[in-house]
């Protein structure tokens, strides 16, 4: 995209306008204006080293060719630490295939620096680790298929581990806070189950670790990370990492120590980057003021919800369909017909399909854009579903289903108390028009008051089976089964 720029060099304050100029660049913004380009060159020169930083970073925006030997021959000179960042980030925007060797150059000079500060050598290899594996030449790792025995932590939601242990029977494992520990000697075996989160690594010696930087750095010096690294993948000889956080407040000192400290304790073996990483290191605050080390296995691919193309707000993560699906499996028919009168993106209704088969099921919504979006997901979980642009409190079916399974709508998405009651109250008295005698009805919702109000307003026809409690972060949502007499 070319862009125009509005600012111009002022002279007598050339800091200011090179910082208004930054501002105006967009990330993928060439800018074509000879007479700047002049000025910037000039600039590279310049005794001011926060002018010459941002003339770097402005000058990788120019397409011209020259550019990136100006700006790499620029950083070969430049005896200011904090400078060079800004010529790296100008290289960024330049397309550096024919200098790839040279950028490695760099970087295994950085990595075997001892003499910089490291804060300003990990800024610059935050820019250059990416900006060289951009270009492949980084060899890329596969997670073996088998290795030794390894502990992994299947994250659920909490309390709901136990929909896990119909499938790890054939492990070893057990109930933890965050899921379900297993130990395997394969993980692309337990990528297929569906009602987990995410696949984390306890790193042995990093668990409720004092919230700071220096300790975790020591404890992680004296853990199992490198056997983890060796032990699992084909090739362990260097890393590009992210290192991730689920502080209860954020600390980014405490992050850019550990940073440093990694580069320290593994200069030519993890490569921090903020995209196209391998692996993570995850620090969780599971208890105020106490830190544990996960290893993550990004590159590990994970294809059980490709198919969810299409993503819109509100709509339910994949694992937590499956999991509450878990739950309900035990009321479900083989070969059912299934109806979700509040679709959105039809996650629920596809995670019902694959639990058991289904002879027909459809979804209803009122939003076109969900609607569209849970087509095309269905098509890509390559299953014959139906979907109608209806209001299911005007929808009129000729037989009746054997289960209703849907995420009806809260306070929270329509905002108008008195619509969300009166939608309750008529959904609740339609039920009895859309599911036959002896099937159930499987609501998520967050609206607990007003599904009990109509559980004893409807208790002629309705029977509450089980209520689960669904903790979703700061808020608590709710499971509800229900059978139609």
């Amino acid at each position: 995209m070319v862009g125009e720029l509005t600012v111009k060099i002022d002279q007598n304050n050339i800091r200011e306008s090179l910082s208004m100029i930054r501002n105006e660049i967009k990330d993928d913004m060439e800018i074509r204006n000879d007479k700047l380009y002049m000025q910037l060159v000039e600039l590279l020169s310049h005794e001011d080293p926060k002018v010459r930083k941002n003339t770097a970073i402005i000058l990788g925006s120019f397409k011209k060719s020259g550019v990136k030997n100006l700006l790499l021959d620029g950083y070969r000179k430049e005896t200011i630490d904090f400078v060079k960042v800004g010529y790296l980030k100008g290289l960024s925007k330049q397309d550096c295939k024919s200098i790839v060797d040279e950028l490695k150059q760099i970087q295994s000079e950085l990595l075997a620096d001892q003499d910089s500060d490291k804060k300003h050598v990990q800024s610059q290899l935050k820019v250059l680790n990416p900006l060289i594996q951009s270009y492949g030449t980084h060899k890329r790792k596969m997670v073996k298929l088998l290795h030794k025995d390894v502990d992994v932590i299947l994250t659920t939601l909490p309390y709901y581990q136990f929909t896990l242990f119909d499938y790890v029977l054939d492990y070893k494992y057990k109930p933890v806070g965050q899921g379900v520990l297993v130990r395997t000697k394969s993980v692309y075996d337990l990528l297929p189950l569906r009602n987990y989160k995410d696949m984390i690594i306890p790193i042995k010696n990093c668990s409720l670790m004092e919230k700071d930087g220096d300790v975790i750095v020591e404890r992680i010096r004296n853990s199992n990370l490198m056997e983890l690294l060796e032990n699992l993948f084909d090739n362990a000889d260097s890393f590009y990492y992210k290192l991730t956080d689920t502080f209860r407040e954020k600390d980014s000192k405490l992050m850019n120590t550990v940073v440093k400290g990694l580069l320290e304790l593994y200069p030519d073996r993890l490569l921090n980057a903020t995209k196209n990483y391998e692996i993570e290191i995850v620090l969780k605050e599971l208890m105020p003021k106490k830190i544990s080390a996960y290893l993550k296995l990004t590159l590990l691919d994970n294809p059980r919800f490709d198919y969810r193309k299409e993503v819109i707000s509100n709509s339910m993560q994949p694992y937590v369909a499956a999991t509450l699906l878990e739950v309900a499996k035990p009321y479900m028919e083989d070969y059912a017909r299934v109806l979700d009168p509040f679709c959105g993106s039809g996650v629920t209704l596809i995670e019902r399909c694959l639990i058991k088969p289904v002879k027909f099921s459809l979804g209803l919504d009122i939003f076109t854009k969900g609607l569209e979006a849970a087509k095309r997901n269905a098509k890509a979980a390559d299953i014959d579903m139906h979907f109608v642009h209806k209001d299911s409190l005007r929808f009129v079916n000729t037989e009746l289903f054997d289960e209703i399974i849907t995420d009806m709508p809260t306070y929270a998405q329509m905002r108008d108390k008195a619509a969300l009651t009166e939608l309750y109250d008529k959904f609740f008295a339609r039920i009895r028009k859309l599911v036959k005698p002896g099937g159930y009805v499987f609501i998520y919702t967050s609206e607990i008051a007003l599904v009990e109000k109509n559980l004893r307003l409807q208790k002629n026809y309705l029977s509450l089976i089980e209520h689960n409690d669904v903790p979703r972060g700061k808020n608590l949502h709710y499971f509800f089964i229900i059978q139609v007499r």
